[in-house]
């Protein structure tokens, strides 16, 4: 049995978390374990120093006495994530101090978490979106009390709150193959409930994942 099936409290949670943290990040090769197969034309064809900086929010919880991580569905429109399996989160903007507030403030619009409410515990990797141009920062956070969620209708269709025990664990992984542009992509993903998450965000889960099992908390 791991750790998060037996962990009472977030603080035993965030302790081993913040401990394992301050030995460095599994980085690139942890998240390339997720990657689709499309990436490595995307990256030729893609310029990272022009990109915008970005952030998404991992946030944790504890729902039923098991830790959980929220994501959404996006609402269909004419972005290029619309309808995919995300993170909260989104763009820098001028007004923002830092890519921390970033994840934070887009976490209040999409999910109406209050700010105040988020506790910050540390950064993983950056990731470069081809598809988007965004250079993303990812923010680990969490709360002491699930978070009454307010979705904004007009970006979110669906929350999905996921237990990572679940979602981390060692069947939950598949491999689909979809046409898109032309092209034929083959990608990695993680089921939740009956959606995929694919692309960048799970190749930022994918990083999560290496961190939680060198820490043994799964």
């Amino acid at each position: 049995m791991s750790i998060l099936e037996t962990i009472m409290d977030l603080e035993q949670f965030t302790s081993i978390l913040n401990a394992d943290l301050n030995n460095g990040l599994p980085g690139f090769d942890a998240q390339n374990l997720m990657s689709p197969s499309i990436r490595e034309h995307a990256l030729k064809t893609s310029d990272p120093s022009i990109a915008r900086d970005s952030s998404v929010l991992l946030l944790f919880y504890l729902k039923n006495g098991q830790l959980h991580l929220p994501l959404i569905k996006r609402t269909t429109g004419n972005t290029n994530h619309s309808g995919q399996i995300s993170l909260p989160g989104g763009k820098y903007e001028e007004s923002d101090a830092n890519r921390t507030i970033t994840a934070v403030r887009e976490t209040n619009e999409e999910l109406g978490v209050e700010c105040e409410k988020i506790k910050i515990l540390g950064f993983l990797t950056e990731l470069y979106i081809p598809v988007s141009n965004f250079m993303v920062l990812p923010v680990l956070g969490y709360c002491e009390k699930r978070p009454d969620f307010t979705l904004n209708e007009f970006e979110v269709e669906e929350i999905i709150e996921m237990p990572v025990v679940q979602l981390f664990a060692e069947d939950n992984i598949g491999e689909f193959t979809i046409e898109k542009d032309g092209f034929k992509i083959h990608a990695p993903y993680f089921p939740a409930q009956e959606h995929k998450i694919w692309g960048a965000t799970a190749m930022i889960l994918s990083e999560l994942r290496e961190i939680f099992l060198r820490s043994g908390l799964i």
